[in-house]
């Protein structure tokens, strides 16, 4: 029900639209039907700006005034019910994706953590590994310097066996 044609509204996808008529008290007409899929909202938006009838002292009261003011009070408080609803209905969603949120993001910075200390733990593993490799290259590198000596000296001991041996054969050829 409604008091004023004026409060009939229509919405398409929740845009406000005026291309319609009336085809009969209850019966809404589309100039040209809303595409497939369209979301279509009837709905009565009484006129809270003022009350339709006012009373000054002295005039006659008619009890039409009255209902009208009453039916009006009434519809408006229907249509505030609603949006209330409504609303309590959007912001209880709205706190359910935002307590969501808030268990994501705990559970984003619980993992950045772990992630954070196994790197931390790898940082301190490969400067172990940087550490071990260098000790290995430094005892590589006196390994080598000891094998060129080593090779050094079983030159020399080489040269020297070559002498004695033909120092012992020279003796013992001049002995014959």
């Amino acid at each position: 029900p409604y008091l004023e044609v004026a409060d009939i509204k229509v919405s398409l996808d929740g845009t406000l639209t005026t291309a319609y008529t009336l085809a009969n008290a209850t019966t809404v007409q589309f100039n040209t039907a809303p595409a497939n899929g369209v979301a279509i909202r009837l709905f009565r938006q009484t006129n809270d700006d003022a009350l339709n009838a006012q009373f000054f002292p002295g005039s006659a009261i008619r009890s039409t005034d009255l209902n009208n003011n009453f039916t009006q009070n009434l519809y408006v408080t229907q249509e505030s019910n609603r949006d209330v609803t409504q609303a309590i209905t959007t912001a209880d969603a709205a706190t359910a994706t935002a307590n969501t949120a808030l268990s994501n993001s705990s559970a984003a910075v619980s993992t950045a953590n772990a992630a954070s200390a196994s790197a931390a733990a790898a940082v301190s593993t490969a400067n172990t590994a940087s550490s071990n490799a260098s000790a290995a290259v430094s005892t590589a590198n006196t390994a080598s310097t000891n094998a060129a000596a080593a090779v050094v000296t079983a030159n020399t001991a080489s040269a020297n066996a070559t002498t004695a041996l033909n120092t012992a054969n020279s003796t013992a050829a001049a002995q014959t």
